[in-house]
C-alpha cells in the first residue's frame, strides 16, 4: 500500500504536465522504486530486514535521487521532444524522495524503515516520519491518492473544454 501516494502523485501532475500520458507520469512518481527493484535484482540492495540491513543508498539516497531524476528528465525531453516535458517529467521522478522523506522516519520506528540516506555509504539518515501509525499510513496514501485522482479529474475536464 506504501506505493498509493506516489501513485496520487503521478495522477496529479498531469495537472502541469498535459503532454505526458499519464501512465507515465505514474511510473515516473515510482521511478525511486523501479530502480530499487533494479539493484535489488542485481544484488546490489537489500530488501530492508529488521535489525538488519543498509538503507537503499543507490536508489533513494538524495544524491542518487537526484541523479536518476536527472536522467530520466534527459530521457523524457528527448522521448517528447521538449524540454518543459523533460524538466517536469525530472520533477515528477523526484517526487519520491519528497515524498519517502515525508513519510519515513529518520530512525527505526518501524525496524524495517532506517530512513533516508543523504549521500553514498555511511551518510546520515532523514526522514520526518509522519507514518508513524498505521492510521497515519492510511490517512496519508489513501488521502494522497484521491486527492491526486481529483486534480486529474479537474484537469482532464478542463483540457477537455479547450478542444
Amino acid at each position: 500500500m506504501a506505493a498509493l501516494g506516489h501513485v496520487g502523485v503521478g495522477f496529479a501532475a498531469k495537472r502541469i504536465a498535459p503532454e505526458i500520458p499519464v501512465g507515465y507520469l505514474i511510473l515516473g512518481a515510482w521511478g525511486l522504486d523501479v530502480v530499487w527493484c533494479i539493484f535489488w535484482a542485481a544484488g546490489l540492495e537489500q530488501y530492508p530486514k529488521p535489525g538488519g540491513t543498509a538503507p537503499p543508498v543507490w536508489s533513494h539516497s538524495l544524491l542518487m535521487a537526484v541523479i536518476w531524476s536527472g536522467l530520466a528528465g534527459l530521457a523524457a525531453s528527448r522521448i517528447w521532444h521538449r524540454a518543459h516535458a523533460g524538466v517536469l517529467f525530472g520533477l515528477v521522478f523526484f517526487s519520491h524522495w519528497v515524498v519517502d522523506f515525508i513519510t519515513h522516519p529518520m530512525t527505526a520506528v518501524y525496524p524495517a524503515d532506517k530512513g533516508l540516506p543523504l549521500w553514498l555509504g555511511g551518510s546520515p539518515l532523514v526522514g520526518l516520519g509522519a507514518y508513524r501509525t498505521k492510521l497515519g499510513v492510511n490517512i496519508g496514501e489513501w488521502g494522497t491518492l484521491a486527492v491526486g485522482i481529483i486534480v486529474y479529474i479537474l484537469a482532464r475536464r478542463r483540457f477537455s473544454q479547450r478542444t
